[in-house]
């Protein structure tokens, strides 16, 4: 009896195409060759009205040799061999599949505002409109969020777009012209019972606005709203430059303002 198949394994062969029996009788075959098919169900634990097909079917993927004697035995092809081949197919099909997806026109009307759920998927439109700005980036980061957003930004600055990030957090980026806004971060976080508002903004025409909670919760907008951008971008702004006045300021002149009664009426 082979080694059970490991289900990451598993896993990973059925995402490059091989269905559960195949990737078993693969492995098998892998671990022992030549075997004839009853050898190969039995240690592959495929049943012997499938095994057939099966190896048939890895035949014509490339997976397997088949030495038509008598009995018909069966042999692995080399792993790497196999791997190699499938990772030509796939990027070619991927390749095609660009070439051919970018010849249709645009499907979204310009203007409208989608809705999104969770961290990853905020994260995920983040990235997108970072990697697509051709002109200029206007960002308000967190700690938590700068590890995955940070490397983007800085290839959008080293490929010539002009990128200013207020960095709520410890964090700093290499290119960018960055901001330090941690103090205002935590204010702002003890505000807002811990959620935390960031925004990437693209050629002051493509937007995401986010609040993200504990854990992986999140909602944010994604738009091209033109009136949506320009107030993510003077968001950003505002905070930087408000941060600016504060430091210039000394502490009796800020604590006049902070303490004053518009001041309260505005935050509190």
């Amino acid at each position: 009896m082979s080694a059970n198949l490991p289900e990451d394994l598993l896993s990973a062969l059925s995402r490059l195409g091989f269905s559960p029996y195949e990737a078993r009788a693969y492995h098998a075959l892998l671990q022992r060759s030549p075997l004839n098919g009853h050898e190969v169900g039995k240690r592959a634990q495929v049943p012997p009205s499938k095994i057939y097909e099966t190896l048939q079917r890895l035949e014509t993927k490339g997976a397997v040799l088949v030495q038509r004697s008598e009995p018909v035995l069966y042999a692995a092809v080399p792993y790497r061999e196999v791997l190699a081949t499938i990772r030509r197919r796939l990027e070619d099909d991927l390749a095609l599949a660009e070439a051919r997806l970018s010849e249709l026109p645009a499907p979204r009307e310009p203007g409208l505002v989608w809705s999104l759920r969770e961290r990853a998927a905020i994260l995920t439109a983040c990235l997108a409109q970072i990697e697509g700005a051709g002109r200029s980036l206007y960002a308000a980061v967190w700690d938590e969020e700068i590890g995955v957003l940070g490397p983007a930004l800085e290839q959008a600055s080293a490929r010539g777009v002009d990128v200013h990030v207020a960095i709520y957090g410890r964090a700093t980026l290499d290119g960018p012209h960055c901001y330090d806004l941690a103090d205002c971060g935590e204010s702002a976080r003890q505000r807002l019972d811990g959620r935390r508002v960031a925004v990437v903004v693209a050629d002051f025409r493509d937007a995401v606005i986010a609040e993200f909670g504990a854990g992986e919760s999140g909602e944010a907008v994604v738009t091209s709203n033109p009136i949506l951008s320009l107030l993510g971008v003077e968001y950003v702004r505002s905070d930087v430059l408000g941060r600016l006045l504060i430091e210039a300021m000394d502490e009796a002149s800020y604590a006049r303002v902070r303490t004053g009664a518009a001041a309260r009426a505005l935050l509190e």
